[in-house]
Parts: structure tokens; C-alpha cells; sequence
């Protein structure tokens, strides 16, 4: 099975202050600061035992996010390189004999025209340092990578879900073994179980569902997709929560669930006083706390960029709609900044 456990203690700053993550490369005052202070590459190093038990096992470091652009060594040997400061990254860690190895993360804070959402006039701060939690997970050499959920129809009276799952197989290995996917209600109760065959992209659905609540500001009903993949390499679990709801901007105004619903919304940015983008998941669930429950809204815009997981699952839960956004600020870079932004 796979296990995922917290990376985050016991990092070496610039070569000489221990910290944990999520962490904030520069501390800056309230206010009237320089913000090229942070505009540089800085380092960050774990030293780290290798367990024998992870032989024959993948072994990933997952970065949930770090700014802006990133460099990851293993032992002095570059294994990822990711140019974006929002996004979640992953970095395969392999040859690891039993023993000591060192991972490396240099970032670089500097405006890079070619990274989103630099290249024009930004009107916030993109404060640098390995800023969003660091896992380390450990699984069989065939795992399930992505998992995309689309509920259609959801008005209907018996509604229909379907899952597209791509297995992550680095290694290229034979792929033989079998999907399981269960639905599970809000209550952890199994409604629908399917499988089928493992292939390295596939698709699988559910028709006739009854006894589903749609989610809404008002009730917000979360339902769990549980899968499991069983392949001679080992067997591996991940989750995915969702709800069922239709959202539509129509001429006579936004629709929720085929009724209309008004809006009132703010903006929301991810940085803090001090500690700059570096505040764990306590901090990102209460902003969404304080968005419905103090200022009153039903809706919220992640200006002008991806968040937190933490903060969108916490919107899920309390029922808070969430606009959210890819990089940038009324500026569109050259093709490199558009793939990127992709």
C-alpha cells in the first residue's frame, strides 16, 4: 500500500539555520520593505536515511508548492525541475542504496518573464521559499496517477458519474491487474462499486444512481471516490472527494444546481503579514472560515492564482463556491509562459 508521510522537519536553510516546512525565505517587516529583498535563488537541504524496505518500491517526494522556479537535486544530481510557483510538483527519487542521501531544492524568487505570472505589471507580492508542504510518499511501481470526476446531469433522478483514472508506471513495467472503484456517501457508506481491467488510461462510470444530494452553499454533500489498483507489483489506494452540482452563467444570471443563486463574493490572496505565502493548513482553513462565517459571502476568487489544497477542500466542506484562477494578471507572455500557464 502506499504510504505518505510529512517531509517537512529538519530542511537546512542556506546552509546553516534548520527549519520546517512550509517556510518563507525572507522575513520582511509590516510594511515599507524592498521586495527585491526576496528576489533571488535561495536553498534549501534535507539530509535523510533511506529505509532497505524501500527497495523495489517508487518513491516521490511531492512538493504541494514552492516559488517560483525550482530546482531538485538528489545527491548533487538534478531530478525535477518545475518553473511555476503555484502548482503542485512531484520528483522521483531513485538508486537509493541504504543509507544517507541529501535532497537539494534551490529556488529562485526573481520575476522570470517566461515563468506565470511575470513578464508584465503584477499588482501583489510572490514571496519566495518552499512554501507549501513537502510529502514523501512510497508505493508499489505501478500506482494511480490522476483522477478526473465529471457528473453530469446531475438534475436528473438517477444520476450518472464518470472517472477517468491515469496509472502512473515510470518504470514501464508488463501492467496486469484490476481497478476497483467504490462510491461512498457523506456518511462512508458504499452505494456503487465497479472495476474493470488496468490500463494505463481508463475510464469508468456509474448510471442509475438514486439517493444522491446534490452539493450547494446550503448543503454541501461531499461524496468519496475510493479506488484501489491490485497488479503483481503491489496494490495502492488513493481517495478523491467531489460533489454532485451543475454551476451556469446564463443571460438571466448565474444557476446552481438549475436555480439561480446571487453572488457575493471577495478576493481572497494566500499572503500573510510576516511569514509571506509560508502558513500551513490551520491558516488556510480559517480564511475560509472567516470569508463564510465573518464576511458573509457564498463565493470566492483565488486572486490571481492556484491555492492551497487545504483552502479549496475547506471551501468544499463549508459550502463556499470558488473561482479559481491560473497565473497572471491582465498580462499573456510568449509561448513558453503560455505552456506553462497550461
Amino acid at each position: 500500500m502506499r504510504t505518505i508521510t510529512d517531509f517537512n522537519d529538519d530542511w537546512l536553510f542556506e546552509g546553516h539555520t534548520s527549519v520546517r516546512l512550509p517556510h518563507n525565505a525572507v522575513d520582511l517587516p509590516f510594511s515599507y520593505f524592498d521586495e527585491r529583498d526576496y528576489q533571488r535563488p535561495f536553498t534549501c537541504e534535507k539530509h535523510f536515511l533511506a529505509d532497505p524496505a524501500w527497495e523495489g518500491r517508487e518513491v516521490t517526494l511531492r512538493f504541494d508548492g514552492a516559488m517560483a522556479n525550482a530546482v531538485v537535486r538528489q545527491d548533487g544530481v538534478v531530478i525535477a525541475v518545475h518553473a511555476d510557483g503555484y502548482t503542485p510538483f512531484s520528483a522521483r527519487l531513485t538508486g537509493l542504496t541504504p543509507g544517507a542521501h541529501v535532497i537539494a531544492v534551490t529556488v529562485d524568487g526573481s520575476e522570470n518573464p517566461d515563468i506565470p505570472p511575470f513578464g508584465g505589471v503584477i499588482d501583489y507580492l510572490t514571496y519566495a521559499g518552499i512554501y507549501r508542504e513537502v510529502w514523501l510518499e512510497v508505493s508499489a511501481p505501478i500506482r494511480i496517477g490522476r483522477v478526473k470526476v465529471e457528473t453530469p446531469d446531475v438534475l436528473v433522478d438517477r444520476k450518472r458519474l464518470t472517472a477517468r483514472v491515469w496509472l502512473h508506471n515510470p518504470q514501464d513495467l508488463p501492467l496486469a491487474g484490476r481497478l476497483r472503484v467504490d462510491l461512498l456517501n457523506g456518511a462512508g457508506k458504499v452505494v456503487a462499486s465497479t472495476e474493470a481491467e488496468a490500463t494505463a488510461d481508463l475510464t469508468l462510470g456509474f448510471d442509475g444512481l438514486s439517493g444522491i444530494n446534490l452539493w450547494s452553499p446550503e448543503s454541501p454533500a461531499l461524496n468519496t471516490l475510493a479506488l484501489t489498483l491490485t497488479t503483481a507489483q503491489g496494490s495502492d489506494t488513493q481517495a478523491t472527494r467531489f460533489g454532485f452540482r451543475q454551476v451556469a452563467f446564463t443571460a438571466q444570471g448565474f444557476h446552481l444546481n438549475g436555480k439561480p443563486l446571487k453572488l457575493r463574493g471577495l478576493n481572497r490572496h494566500q499572503s500573510f503579514p510576516y511569514a509571506g505565502y509560508a502558513l500551513g493548513r490551520a491558516a488556510q482553513e480559517r480564511d475560509a472560515e472567516i470569508l463564510l462565517h465573518d464576511l458573509r459571502v457564498n463565493m470566492v476568487r483565488t486572486s490571481h492564482y492556484p491555492q492551497s489544497t487545504h483552502f479549496l477542500n475547506r471551501c468544499d466542506e463549508l459550502g463556499l463556491l470558488v473561482f479559481e484562477e491560473i497565473p497572471g494578471w491582465q498580462h499573456i507572455g510568449g509561448t513558453k509562459w503560455q505552456d506553462e500557464s497550461v
